[in-house]
């Protein structure tokens, strides 16, 4: 397993077989950290989310759907018409 590793990682493709990150890139093939979950819950912990508690995903969840409705509905800007005119002396 310590041949399938990089810096003591081991990673693993979408049907949880062990894949060397060489191997992957070759096949082009999607691969994981074996503890990935853990990894995520303790980066995001030490940032002050806990991703493991269900209300705060769901509130994140809302939170993003609010942040999807109000990009799309963003005016786009209006370029502005000079008259041309404007600051002449007369």
């Amino acid at each position: 397993m310590l041949d399938k590793s990089d810096k003591g990682i081991i990673f693993q493709d979408i049907d949880n077989q062990i894949v060397h990150v060489a191997d992957a890139a070759f096949y082009g093939k999607q691969v994981f950290p074996k503890n990935l979950v853990q990894i995520l819950n303790d980066n995001f912990n030490m940032s002050g989310f806990p991703i493991d508690d269900p209300q705060f995903r769901k509130d994140i969840l809302e939170l993003l759907g609010k942040y999807e409705v109000a990009a799309k509905q963003k005016t786009r800007k209006k370029s502005v018409e000079l008259d041309p005119d404007f600051g002449k002396i007369v």
